[in-house]
């Protein structure tokens, strides 16, 4: 199996005129990580002050970084014929689609989402939160959301559970895995 585990951080919440300021992705093959990418990206607008508290993300941070439009092929590449996988994985996939239909990028990828499956194979612990799991699951301690060490911890926790069950009942966790669908450059009237 071809996982994308993706973190992102944002200017507030999954509203519209939110943006990403920063992007983690961790590719594994079944359980071996193939690969990283991680940059902060400059959301054009500012940052509330509630998340510069929560992330440590600035607006000075994000100033001069790259833009979305100028490494979305870049990410949309990344994450082609791979399973998306998040924690809360709606909010992810949510921002992310917002953001590649700016840049006229269809975006709608099969989907894990580890709180659901740490539920699933994880049950009683007393907390789902990404560092609560981290820590009931015994993994090392991360920088709290940051995309990179958010990505890291979430997909310490997807190979867990892919080693604890298997790859065919992970497979079933995966949402709109019957239509995957590639990114692809939108015709102006599609948007």
């Amino acid at each position: 199996m071809r996982f994308a585990v993706v973190d992102v951080e944002t200017t507030g919440g999954p509203g519209e005129l939110n943006r990403i300021t920063e992007v983690g992705i961790v590719l594994l093959d079944d359980t071996e990580v193939v690969k990283t990418f991680h940059t902060l990206v400059d959301p054009g607008t500012t940052i509330s002050p509630f998340v510069q508290k929560l992330t440590g993300i600035t607006d000075e941070m994000v100033q001069g970084k790259p833009q979305f439009a100028s490494i979305a092929e870049e990410v949309a590449e990344l994450l082609r014929d791979r399973i998306f996988v998040a924690h809360n994985v709606q909010f992810d996939v949510k921002m992310m689609r917002m953001e590649f239909k700016r840049c006229c990028i269809a975006f709608d990828p099969p989907r894990l989402c580890t709180v659901k499956i740490s539920r699933r194979f994880f049950p009683g612990l007393p907390s789902y939160s990404l560092h609560n799991l981290a820590l009931s699951l015994g993994l090392p301690d991360f920088n709290h959301h940051r995309a990179l060490d958010d990505t890291m911890a979430c997909a310490e926790i997807l190979k867990l559970a892919y080693n604890k069950v298997g790859q065919e009942k992970i497979l079933k966790e995966v949402k709109n895995l019957s239509t995957p669908k590639k990114a692809r450059v939108l015709s102006p009237k599609a948007q």
